[in-house]
């Protein structure tokens, strides 16, 4: 519909295009006409006086110019001219020597007589006695609105004069108007045809599109206009997913695809009437009832639809059907049907009515696209900041490392911590323009000092061709590459492990270290980690809440740490919020440790760190 209409909105632009250039052309052509006409005139006034008129102004008579000005307004009305006439220069005044007359003139007894004083003279009409090429001019004077022609000419005497002639402006008007109303007419007649047009490839338009072509059933533009109209008190709507159909596409083809939904409509089409049952997508259906307990009903009619027979026999095919059911709010009504009929396949439910829950859930699709359009924003306007945790060894209390992490500053100035974007970040693909900004940044802050700082990569960044191409020259040209560690989280190791295993050792071919983070407490997972190239585990948080009343969970850290001691691996303990948890890490062997005990992520260096416990120097 969007495209018809753009397709209609440029034929009537064409359509004022062609007529505008039709009206400007003929207009041009008419004023081209006027200006001929009015040369024409005046140059045969200069022919009907003649030559010798001028040289005895002196001896002209009073019969001599009642005969010219008849002559000249035989002349005027010939040509289809108001006025043409002579005229001399005596400064300061402009004199008639000859002029014609119409009906008007000797009515109000407005005859010009030879060598009236022509006081309504402009400085065009004498500039135009000294001109050697015809001069135009639009004025008014006692007789009316003109336009008006100078030629100029010189007796043989050597008398300078000009012969004129004027068209009234309302002439001019009428020649104008009549090449308006043609244009006018020719656009109309096309219009008209255009919207005969229009109208006819409409209705054929809106016939197809609200019809499904392989079923015949109304389809989902159907369905929006039907919900538009709809006055019901108590409508419930039901979306019904054929969980198998796209399969069965695959597998058999089209043809049986449609067949299958096409005998699924049919069965709900005698039951849901005077309803209409539409096809929403590919393998989704849409019904509706307008009764006071209508999602009760729905769902029975759902339930009683007949899995156990085969819904095709050549080929032999049964369907199951997921479906998801709301009522209410008519502009809400498809929406929450489909987070119903959604959550009810997440669910293995076979119907699933709109709820709270199913409420929360389109809350939180709103939140996510909300902040898709923040993230998209910070990465237009340069928004992204980076904050530094630091990374403290017990036995030196000295920060050893900064971890990088990424945040979000929203345009009114609040900051967005990882956690709250970083499903978002995944979701639309975003992963590697987020580290690669990251990244960039922590490269210019640390090139030149002797800082080291980790960052980390997900799956999708260490399978990235072009962010590893990336890293590789930014690596090539960092002094000192082995300060920088690259974090990669334990679930997309195990998940991966091959792959993960090939990228780890890509990465220290570069120099540069790696770490494992979010290790479960699970010996056998800790112990096939180690297999891996890698510099340092970070054991998950949860151990450290424990730690200080747990002696088990503090032999297991200590036992983790010497397994990492005997491999050559360093270990880190996140999550310390306290002096007790610290101490006992510190105990335990740990090599570094992080957390708020230690002093929270920021947006710059930790200049000095207080004293964080004597016991753990000791």
């Amino acid at each position: 519909m969007t495209w018809s209409l753009i397709g209609f909105s440029l034929f009537v632009s064409s359509l004022a295009g062609y007529v505008a250039y039709t009206y400007q052309s003929t207009r041009t052509a008419i004023m081209t006409d006027i200006d001929e006409q009015l040369l024409r005139a005046a140059k045969s006034t200069q022919l009907l006086v003649g030559d010798d008129y001028h040289d005895r102004l002196n001896a002209i008579s009073t019969e001599e110019y009642q005969h010219k000005s008849a002559q000249l307004t035989a002349l005027a009305k010939a040509i289809g001219v108001e006025y043409v006439y002579t005229m001399v220069y005596r400064p300061p005044h402009v004199h008639f020597t000859a002029s014609s007359f119409t009906t008007s003139d000797i009515k109000n007894n407005k005859l010009t007589q030879f060598f009236d004083q022509y006081k309504e003279a402009t400085v065009i009409n004498k500039a135009a006695f000294q001109s050697t090429e015809p001069v135009f001019e639009v004025s008014k004077d006692k007789w009316g609105h003109f336009k008006t022609i100078f030629v100029p000419y010189i007796s043989s005497n050597g008398t300078a004069y000009i012969t004129g002639a004027d068209m009234t402006i309302s002439q001019v008007d009428a020649l104008l108007q009549e090449s308006v109303a043609k244009a006018t007419l020719t656009a109309t007649f096309f219009f008209f045809i255009a919207v005969l047009v229009a109208t006819f490839y409409i209705a054929l338009y809106r016939k197809s599109m609200s019809t499904d072509a392989r079923t015949g059933f109304a389809n989902r533009v159907a369905l929006e206009q039907d919900l538009g109209k709809k006055q019901d008190q108590h409508l419930s709507l039901a979306i019904i997913s054929v969980d198998e159909l796209e399969d069965i596409i695959s597998f058999y083809g089209t043809h049986v695809g449609d067949s299958v939904i096409q005998k699924v409509m049919e069965y709900f089409k005698p039951i849901t009437s005077p309803h209409r049952v539409y096809r929403l997508a590919t393998s989704k259906l849409v019904i509706m009832s307008n009764i006071k307990e209508g999602e009760a009903h729905l769902s029975q009619v759902i339930a009683d639809f007949p899995k156990s027979t085969p819904i095709l026999t050549k080929p032999h095919l049964y369907i199951q059907l997921h479906a998801g059911i709301a009522s209410g709010n008519k502009s809400l009504l498809l929406e929450n049907a489909l987070i119903a009929c959604r959550q009810a396949k997440q669910n293995q439910q076979p119907i699933c009515m709109f709820s709270i829950d199913s409420q929360d859930a389109r809350l939180k699709q709103k939140n996510h696209l909300a902040i898709a359009n923040i993230l998209q924003g910070a990465f237009s306007d340069n928004r992204i900041a980076t904050y530094f945790t630091p990374r403290v060894d017990p036995k030196t209390q000295q920060i050893v490392q900064y971890h990088c992490s990424a945040r979000i500053v929203t345009e009114q100035g609040a900051i967005l911590k990882t956690e709250s974007f970083s499903e978002v970040v995944r979701q639309s693909r975003l992963q590697s323009q987020l580290t690669r900004n990251i990244f960039t940044q922590c490269i210019e802050r640390f090139r030149k000092s002797g800082t080291s700082w980790s960052i980390k990569l997900s799956y999708h960044d260490a399978t990235d061709p072009q962010l590893l191409d990336f890293l590789d020259q930014e690596l090539r040209r960092y002094p000192q590459p082995q300060l920088i560690t690259f974090e990669l989280d334990e679930k997309d190791v195990l998940a991966h492990f091959n792959a993960m295993a090939v990228c780890i050792n890509v990465l220290k071919s570069k120099g540069v270290k790696v770490l494992i983070n979010a290790v479960s407490s699970g010996l056998l997972t800790v112990s096939r980690v180690m297999k891996l190239n890698i510099d340092m585990i970070l054991l998950d948080e949860s151990n450290t809440a424990h730690i200080a009343d747990d002696n088990q969970v503090f032999d297991f850290i200590k036992h983790i740490s010497k397994l990492c001691h005997d491999k050559n691996i360093m270990l880190l303990v996140a999550g310390v919020e306290s002096e007790q948890q610290y101490n006992k890490l510190s105990k335990a062997g740990v090599d570094l440790v992080e957390g708020r005990y230690i002093a929270s992520a920021a947006p710059h260096l930790c200049a000095k760190l207080r004293q964080l416990s004597n016991q753990a120097r000791a």
